[in-house]
């Protein structure tokens, strides 16, 4: 009878010590459908903005008690002539701008993720648009939503900074300025 309780103890132990393990192990994710990533600035005339519903990648999180506690990896791109301002002459002068027809896709690679307080974190990495990386900052807010983790944020740049001129139009009396703001709201799902 001893033996046989030990057994089963030791058993339950392994079991929980398992689930436990699980519960606080990396979790891959992958960008669901429908995500929004917006890029916004302004010009001589008026702000703009283009969007696109258009992306993917995926991410290795860790989520805890209702928290995600760790992001260990992170690896996103969008077809940059997915981004559309609703005007289709603006809409060709920024793929021009972006080089678009040689470098198809904007994409970030993490580097590194720190929580800032709640569900709030800073998220440093590599943004490659038009051929050229630079390592930018975002500001996330990364919260679990049911199975799926909700990520939004932004981040700003220069154009200048990837060696790209701000696009002009009507033979230059439009200028746009340098500085856009990068902004993403996507829900990742995990992957089975």
């Amino acid at each position: 009878m001893y033996q046989f309780s030990k057994k089963v103890f030791l058993l339950a132990c392994l079991s929980l010590g398992f689930i436990a393990f699980n519960g606080f192990s990396q979790q891959s994710y992958e960008v669901a459908d429908k995500p929004e990533m917006k890029v916004s600035g302004t010009s001589t005339l008026h702000d703009w903005n283009m969007v696109s519903s258009e992306a993917s990648g995926s991410a290795s999180l860790r989520v805890s008690a209702g928290k995600v506690t760790s992001i260990s990896t992170a690896k996103f791109s969008m077809p940059v002539k997915a981004l559309k301002s609703g005007k289709g002459q603006m809409d060709n002068n920024a793929y021009k701008a972006l080089e678009a027809d040689n470098h198809p896709q904007i994409s970030f690679t993490l580097l590194e993720a720190n929580q800032d307080g709640g569900n709030g974190w800073k998220a440093t990495g590599r943004l490659q648009i038009a051929g050229e990386s630079r390592t930018v900052p975002f500001q996330l807010r990364v919260a679990p939503q049911g199975n799926s983790v909700r990520v939004n944020g932004s981040a700003k740049i220069k154009l200048t900074d990837f060696g790209l001129e701000p696009p002009t139009a009507v033979f230059g009396t439009i200028k746009t300025g340098d500085e856009m703001t990068i902004t993403i709201d996507m829900n990742l799902n995990p992957v089975n």
